[in-house]
C-alpha cells in the first residue's frame, strides 16, 4: 500500500510538471517561491526569449566594417549564433524583432521611394525576412515582429503600408505561417497565439505568449516626429487609433490578470544624441494631438496606470544598449523600465549585439539579461557577453527593483560603460534620454 502510494504521488508530480511545461512556465529557481522577490540571476532554470533588433541588412557587401551596415558575412556569423541557441538544450521560449530590416539608403529631402526606386530596398527586406522565417522553422519558436522606421516600402519612416496597401510582409508571403507573429495560431486557444490584429496594414497587434502573459506590438513609427502616411490615413488618426487600442488592451489585460510585455521601435522621452547636438526636436515622438495630453503623456500615463500588469518595455532604434526610467506623474518616484538592445548594424560604430532576457516564470518579471556582442569583422559570432546584474551591481535584485534605487547619475555611468556594446565610451551625452517624464 505504501509503494502504491508513493507510486501515485509521483505520477502526480509528474503531471504537475507536464502541465507547467505545456502553459511554457519552467521549474523556479531554488528558493524562488510564489510571492517572493525573485532572483536577479540568470539561473540556468529560468526562462529566456531573445530580443534582436536593427539588422540593416545590405545583400550587396559581403563584408562589414565600422560605420557600415551588416553585410552578408555578419549577418550569416547572426545566424549560426542565434541556430546555437534555438537548438541548444534549454532554447529561448520565444523571439522578438524590434524593427529596422533593411539596410540604409541615401536620403535628402524627402526619403520617400516611389515604386520604380524600390527594388535594392525590397531586395533586403525580402532576404531578411525570408532569412528570420527560416531562422525558427525547424525550432518551430514564435517569433514576433514590430516595424521600424526602415522597413516601410514607400521608405524611411513611412507608413506601413503604401499607396498599394501593400507592407514589408507583401514580400514574404506564408498563408500557413504569416508575419507578423510566426509559429503561432491565428487565434486564441492554445497558446501561443494571437489575441488581435485590428489593422493590419497598421502594423500593430497583441498575442498571448503562454497563459498569463500578453504582448503588445506596437507601430510607434505612428508617434514619431518624421511619419510620412502614404497610406491614405492622416498621423493623426493613425495615431489615435492606436493609442486607444492600446488602452483597451491594457485595461483587458488588467481584467484577465495578464502581465503584459510591450514591445516598440521608437521609444517614448528623449533623443540623446539629438539633444546633445543642440538639434530640434529632441523629442522621440510627435507632440500631438495639438490640444490635450501629447501622445507621450498619454502613453505614460497608461504605463503608471496598469503599472501592476505592465512586466516589460522593450524597444530598438537607438543601435545602443540603454535603457530609460519611466516615472510617475510626480517626476520623482521610477514606475518602469524601457530597455533596448544593442543593434547588429555597426553603423554608428557599437558593436554588434542582441539580449537574452531572463524572466521570472510566475511573476513574468523580468529578473536579467545577457548581452551577446561581437565585432563587425569577425569570422565566427564567438562566445563574447555581458550581464546586467553584473554591470549595474544587481546581485539577486530584479532589474526594475534594482534600477529603482540606484541615483540617476548611477545609472547613467553603468550604462554608459556598455552604451556602445563594449566598442568603447559614447561619443555624446547619453543622460538626456534616460529620463522619461511627463510633460517632457
Amino acid at each position: 500500500m505504501v509503494g502504491i502510494k508513493l507510486a501515485q504521488k509521483r505520477l502526480q508530480l509528474f503531471l504537475a510538471c507536464c502541465l507547467l511545461w505545456s502553459e511554457g512556465a519552467a521549474i523556479r529557481p531554488q528558493g524562488a517561491l510564489a510571492g517572493q522577490q525573485p532572483l536577479g540571476k540568470a539561473v540556468p532554470e529560468a526562462p529566456f526569449f531573445l530580443h534582436l533588433s536593427d539588422v540593416h541588412l545590405n545583400t550587396t557587401s559581403e563584408t562589414t566594417a565600422y560605420g557600415e551596415d551588416t553585410g552578408i558575412a555578419l549577418w550569416r556569423a547572426t545566424k549560426l549564433k542565434l541556430q546555437s541557441l534555438l537548438s541548444s538544450i534549454r532554447p529561448p521560449r520565444f523571439v522578438i524583432y524590434t524593427g529596422d530590416l533593411p539596410a540604409h539608403y541615401p536620403c535628402a529631402n524627402s526619403c520617400y521611394l516611389p515604386p520604380d526606386k524600390r527594388a535594392s530596398h525590397n531586395a533586403n527586406l525580402r532576404a531578411i525576412l525570408a532569412d528570420l522565417r527560416g531562422l525558427v522553422a525547424k525550432s518551430r519558436t514564435p517569433l514576433f515582429v514590430v516595424p521600424g522606421n526602415n522597413d516601410g516600402l514607400a521608405g524611411d519612416y513611412t507608413s506601413f503600408a503604401d499607396s498599394a496597401q501593400a507592407t514589408p510582409f507583401s514580400l514574404a508571403p506564408d498563408a500557413g505561417n504569416p508575419y507578423p507573429a510566426l509559429n503561432v495560431a491565428p487565434r486564441c486557444g492554445i497558446s501561443p497565439c494571437l489575441f488581435a490584429t485590428p489593422h493590419p496594414k497598421m502594423g500593430y497587434y497583441a498575442a498571448r505568449l503562454i497563459k498569463g502573459l500578453r504582448l503588445i506590438g506596437l507601430n510607434t513609427i505612428i508617434w514619431g516626429t518624421s511619419y510620412l502616411p502614404v497610406d491614405g490615413v492622416s498621423q493623426l488618426e493613425a495615431g489615435q487609433a492606436q493609442m486607444t487600442w492600446l488602452g483597451e488592451q491594457l485595461k483587458a489585460s488588467r481584467v484577465a490578470g495578464d502581465k503584459v510585455y510591450i514591445l516598440m521601435h521608437i521609444p517614448p522621452g528623449v533623443d540623446a544624441y539629438s539633444a546633445s547636438q543642440g538639434k530640434t526636436p529632441a523629442a522621440m515622438w510627435a507632440q500631438l494631438p495639438a490640444t490635450g495630453s501629447d501622445w507621450q503623456d498619454q502613453f505614460l500615463k497608461m504605463v503608471n496606470d496598469n503599472s501592476a500588469n505592465v512586466a516589460g518595455l522593450l524597444y530598438g532604434h537607438t543601435h545602443m544598449d540603454e535603457l530609460r526610467l519611466i516615472y510617475d506623474r510626480s517626476g520623482v518616484k521610477v514606475r518602469e523600465i524601457a530597455i533596448s538592445s544593442p543593434r547588429i548594424t555597426p553603423q554608428y560604430y557599437n558593436n554588434p549585439g542582441f539580449k537574452a532576457f531572463y524572466y521570472h516564470p510566475n511573476s513574468m518579471e523580468l529578473i536579467d539579461f545577457v548581452t551577446y556582442y561581437t565585432g563587425p569583422a569577425a569570422a565566427t559570432w564567438g562566445d563574447a557577453t555581458y550581464r546586467f546584474s553584473q554591470v549595474y551591481g544587481c546581485g539577486s535584485q530584479a532589474i526594475l527593483a534594482c534600477l529603482k534605487k540606484l541615483p540617476l547619475n548611477q545609472v547613467g555611468a553603468r550604462m554608459d560603460t556598455v552604451f556602445t556594446a563594449q566598442n568603447g565610451a559614447p561619443t555624446y551625452a547619453t543622460g538626456a534620454g534616460i529620463p522619461v517624464k511627463f510633460g517632457q
